[in-house]
């Protein structure tokens, strides 16, 4: 999906949408959950700037089951992409 899931996604405060929370009540429906927020940080980090509006947003997401938590080790960035991507290693064992 290529929007901000979360206020905390988005360096504005524009409220988020119905099509945006709806969104988010399938995902919750189905049991999924953006690996990303289960990891640190916590904090808002941003993977999207597009210079026209001037403001930073993180529409890049790793959506997965809540019962696949413990398969993940860790969120790396990436660099070689417009956007700050981040890369998700999945522990096999």
């Amino acid at each position: 999906f290529n929007t901000p899931l979360t206020a905390m996604d988005r360096s504005s405060k524009q409220k988020m949408n119905k099509e945006t929370m709806a969104l988010n009540v399938t995902l919750h429906q189905m049991d999924l959950t953006d690996k990303y927020r289960t990891f640190p940080p916590k904090a808002a980090e941003y993977t999207f700037f597009p210079s026209a509006h001037m403001t930073f947003s993180r529409k890049d997401h790793i959506l997965g089951h809540k019962s696949t938590l413990n398969k993940y080790k860790k969120i790396i960035s990436l660099i070689f992409s417009d956007h700050n991507t981040k890369k998700l290693e999945v522990n096999h064992k």
